[in-house]
């Protein structure tokens, strides 16, 4: 009687287990598939659940200068390897299939869990309403002759900027948070992210080799919120580049958001933040402009900052070209399966926020045209 009672409970657990499993998978098919509203994301995930996961888990993975995300993907691989072989080879003969079988679904309800985990972490910020919406934009800004006329004060900050900063020294990376994060709570209370956060201390990833074959610049890892930014960017590229990072974990998931508001908090920091943010928007200025406007204005830039450029050119051309596409393949698809219609397009969309927006247009020094 024990010994059926106790075969019972097995199988009620077994079938538990496998009700709880077919549960996991079902719920990631729906989040996946399912757009939900983005005010109710706005209003239950980005604005009173996400602030607080995002203090949990800074605040712990803030305590290591281990790079957390390193250790999850080897420990998955290891893990996954691991497994299937182990599972494989006690198969008995005739079993491999079914036990084939067995894993595969295994797996399935594995990368179920995470991809949920990577929602509630942080990937629902995809899907809140956008900053353009929040501060108003208004697409009639945005034309050639107001791209112009700001392109062309963007390049006189520019050049002046670079004569200004001559004798500086920049900061180092992990200089950054002191240097600049001041910066950046002000910024974020303007947006009305509460509470703020404090800047974050880029970390060294084990993907450095792979981010500079890549052209990649930094990533956030989405599971334990640490910056992870390519040691290899230049040296004014430095604030903007950890400046978009930090937006990322600040909330704001879309790339031309976390582009805006780098930019505006380099420019509250001091001379030299502010070359880091101009010269981030002088080259996608010049890159929306029709050739015969765009090349009368490159002109108009001074020495020092057409050899920075070039500098970021020369930087770019020691990456493999077969694999910056592939990783700008994998990160487009990435995008547009969270949401972002445009891809790896949005990267540049910021100049809607930088020119269509009223904070966007007050940081400009020069008389704006309506």
């Amino acid at each position: 009687m024990g010994a059926m009672r106790a075969s019972r409970r097995g199988i009620q657990r077994r079938h538990a287990g496998t009700v709880l499993q077919v549960a996991i998978v079902a719920f990631a098919v729906v989040m996946a598939a399912i757009p939900l509203p983005r005010a109710f994301v706005e209003t239950v995930y980005s604005r009173s659940a996400y602030p607080i996961v995002r203090q949990l888990v800074t605040g712990l993975s803030s305590l290591t200068s281990v790079v957390l995300f390193d250790l999850l993907l080897i420990g998955v691989v290891v893990a996954l390897l691991g497994w299937w072989t182990l599972r494989l080879i006690r198969a008995p003969r005739g079993g491999r299939l079914r036990a084939l079988t067995l894993l595969a679904g295994q797996t399935v309800v594995f990368a179920a869990a995470f991809y949920l985990m990577f929602l509630g972490i942080w990937g629902l910020n995809y899907r809140r309403e956008s900053l353009g919406a929040q501060l108003g934009y208004a697409e009639s800004r945005v034309t050639g002759p107001v791209l112009e006329t700001l392109t062309a004060a963007a390049i006189d900050n520019l050049n002046r900027l670079y004569d200004s900063t001559q004798g500086d020294s920049w900061p180092q990376l992990d200089e950054l948070p002191a240097r600049l994060g001041p910066a950046f709570e002000r910024v974020q209370q303007w947006l009305g992210v509460s509470p703020v956060m404090s800047g974050l201390v880029p970390k060294r990833s084990l993907l450095t080799p792979y981010f500079r074959r890549a052209g990649i610049d930094g990533m956030v890892d989405p599971f334990f919120l640490q910056i992870l930014v390519n040691e290899t960017v230049l040296p004014f590229e430095r604030p903007h580049v950890t400046a978009h990072e930090w937006a990322h974990v600040a909330g704001f998931a879309h790339e031309a958001e976390a582009n805006f508001v780098a930019w505006l908090t380099c420019l509250e920091g001091d001379d030299a933040m502010r070359y880091s943010a101009w010269s981030f928007l002088v080259s996608r200025l010049l890159a929306a402009l029709p050739e015969a406007p765009q090349q009368r204005l490159r002109a108009a830039l001074g020495p020092g900052p057409r050899a920075d450029f070039a500098a970021v050119r020369a930087r770019l051309n020691h990456t493999i070209p077969l694999v910056r596409r592939t990783a700008r393949r994998i990160n487009d698809r990435y995008l547009k399966a969270n949401r972002v219609a445009s891809g790896v397009a949005s990267y540049g969309e910021v100049l809607q926020l930088a020119v269509g927006t009223d904070i966007g247009r007050r940081q400009w020094s020069t008389v704006q045209p309506d």
